[in-house]
């Protein structure tokens, strides 16, 4: 695998791929209790727990789990063998799979306010995250969690540490979590001004109609599912299965905020005044960055800037793609849903973890 460390840049190619689950270990069967964390305006966060059968590692720290934009549970924790979660969990991890509000089992009290999509990132982030650690904390003991977010749940991260601080957080695990400084697509760029209008509309059925892609999923993969991944790194069936659970309804606002990111090439919020782009520096938990070859959401110039503007004196950053010994070139979901993903890209997590 390709890495950086923090003074230098190194490629190499591995003889063999790290440890790998064996089929016993497979076959464990996990066991997933639900809480809820409350927080203002009525909203219970949902957190999924995956204990180890014969315990967490002796002195570890928690994992905290955190899906993408227009994601939930699933996006950490899909059914079979792309499961993020069970297969560290079969490893000896505590795993809590959170969604955030608005995502999966979690609501808000009153019939007419579950239906109001208002919310915006600096909800996730000054909100649903603090009483999801405080519920972790009570349940557990333990005063500091591994975050291990995908892509929008790498940049509530950024901005937990920038506005919260680092003392309940331990290490940090981003997975293609952009901040926009190099994102463009050409189909984005088109549909970016379009997003920024949406603040208007209630909501964006992001969610709802997506079973009926599974039909044409074939064709979907191939054509604009390009966008959210290498196609010949994603299993087809697997996909006509998650594309069922897996996607969440979007608030306008939500949407409008990341458009504007995207469009502008930015980081930043009007919300709390802080542009999280410029303050980068301030992460200096350890962390961790995984980017993919082809990414069209996060390209690898994108976490390579983050990687170089980050504080963090232990900090690593890998790309996964064929000409680092990949069987194919990673691009944005693939990293936690491709085909290989428990081969090629889990092991990696679960080593850093363990050393951390």
């Amino acid at each position: 695998m390709w890495v950086a460390s923090e003074n230098s840049y190194s490629r190499f190619m591995t003889e063999e791929y790290p440890l790998q689950l064996s089929p016993l270990t497979r076959k464990q069967r996990l066991v997933k209790q639900t809480y809820f964390a409350s927080v203002p305006n009525g909203w219970r966060i949902a957190l999924h727990r995956y204990t180890p059968p014969r315990g967490p590692i002796e002195g570890q720290a928690p994992l905290l789990l955190c899906h993408g934009l227009g994601a939930n549970r699933y996006n950490m924790d899909a059914p079979g063998r792309k499961s993020l979660a069970k297969y560290l969990c079969r490893l000896g991890f505590d795993c809590w799979v959170i969604e955030l509000r608005g995502a999966g089992m979690s609501t808000r009290d009153g019939l007419l306010r579950r239906f109001q999509y208002d919310w915006r990132f600096e909800d996730h982030v000054l909100e649903d995250v603090p009483a999801a650690l405080e519920l972790i904390r009570n349940e557990t003991g333990q005063e500091q969690v591994h975050w291990v977010g995908h892509s929008m749940g790498g940049m509530v991260a950024y901005a937990y540490l920038m506005l919260v601080g680092s003392h309940r957080i331990r290490s940090l695990v981003a997975i293609a979590s952009p901040t926009f400084s190099h994102a463009e697509h050409p189909i984005i760029d088109l549909l970016t001004p379009i997003g920024k209008q949406l603040r208007h509309l209630p909501k964006v059925p992001y969610g709802g109609p997506s079973f009926l892609l599974a039909p044409v999923m074939p064709l979907f993969k191939e054509t604009f599912g390009r966008i959210l991944g290498n196609p010949r790194n994603l299993d087809t069936v697997e996909m006509m299965k998650l594309i069922s659970l897996a996607p969440t309804d979007l608030p306008a606002t939500l949407l409008a905020q990341f458009s504007e990111w995207y469009g502008g090439r930015k980081f930043e919020s009007s919300e709390v005044n802080v542009r999280y782009y410029d303050e980068l520096h301030r992460i200096n938990v350890p962390t961790y960055l995984l980017a993919g070859a082809v990414d069209r959401l996060s390209p690898p110039d994108d976490v390579r800037d983050v990687f170089s503007r980050i504080g963090a004196e232990d900090k690593q950053l890998q790309l996964f793609g064929k000409t680092s010994g990949c069987r194919f070139d990673y691009g944005h979901i693939d990293l936690v849903l491709g085909r290989w993903a428990d081969e090629e890209i889990f092991p990696h997590i679960h080593n850093w973890l363990t050393a951390h």
